[in-house]
């Protein structure tokens, strides 16, 4: 077992759950995959931070989802193709589509802003794993970074490769690709499970436990993206807030899941809370 993961593990041991917080909490002026939005997360209760990665064609690493640059910059150029000097010379919009002094920010400036405050999930930056990964490496923040990416072979032999032994969650969307993950000598921490059938592997509880067993958190991401594409089976945030916290994260965290992303982490945190709470009177 690795080390570097007992903190997260002890985490989700002691909170029962853990809340990551998608792209930051973001809304009015505050702009997503900022370090207002992070800090906001964590005001909101969240364990966790998801960050995007960006690189520019000058090699530097910044905060941001590629092809949100039309909601966010207002622009259709894609900032994989900008300089640094582009990239920090725009403003960002807000919720309301009015421009705000807020900029894209500089991976290692976000890095050291949250250092020893909370987990940071590393997100869309597999394009550049030859990079980012001796980036993250040298940040020497093992026990916060949990890496993240599809199940592709050539990411897993590369971070086999690394031999950086960096928390990697993979996007796990049938137990074929499960299999394909555990050939690898990777440090899984976590397991992001994606399914639309509620009767299938990843809503088996026995399944779950295995997990755990092996020192995996099985994780489940509750946003809802847009109606078409379904990560967890319908029980998605618009179900908890609009039909109750109980049939939707509830039914999931009963199942066996240990972490769950959303856009509202105040909400789940003190669902959880309770929960806890009612499960120990």
């Amino acid at each position: 077992m690795y080390s570097k993961n007992k903190e997260l593990r002890d985490a989700a041991h002691r909170k029962k759950v853990l809340v990551a917080a998608h792209r930051g909490t973001c809304g009015g002026s505050v702009v997503q995959n900022t370090v207002l939005s992070y800090q906001n997360a964590l005001l909101h209760g969240a364990d966790m931070i998801e960050v995007d990665v960006s690189m520019t064609i000058d090699g530097v690493f910044f905060a941001f989802h590629n092809g949100e640059e039309p909601v966010e910059l207002g622009i259709k150029r894609d900032i994989r193709e900008m300089t640094a000097a582009e990239v920090e010379s725009k403003k960002t919009l807000n919720s309301l589509r009015e421009y705000v002094g807020q900029k894209v920010e500089r991976l290692d400036m976000v890095l050291e802003r949250f250092r020893g405050k909370c987990f940071i999930n590393i997100d869309r930056s597999w394009f550049y794993w030859d990079k980012i990964i001796p980036f993250l490496k040298a940040k020497e923040m093992d026990a916060q970074i949990l890496l993240k990416s599809g199940v592709h072979e050539r990411l897993l032999s590369e971070l086999a490769q690394s031999g950086t032994g960096l928390m990697y969650m993979p996007i796990v969307k049938t137990i074929e690709e499960w299999e394909t993950v555990k050939k690898y000598d990777i440090n899984v921490a976590a397991a992001e499970l994606i399914f639309s059938d509620l009767n299938g592997r990843f809503t088996d509880p026995a399944f779950l436990k295995e997990l755990l067993g092996e020192g995996i958190l099985p994780w489940v991401n509750v946003i809802r993206l847009n109606d078409e594409t379904i990560l967890s089976g319908g029980l998605d945030d618009n179900l908890a807030i609009g039909e109750g916290f109980e049939k939707s994260w509830g039914r999931l965290i009963d199942l066996g899941y240990k972490v769950l992303q959303t856009d509202w982490p105040a909400l789940l945190r003190n669902y959880v809370d309770e929960k806890v709470h009612s499960e120990q009177q």
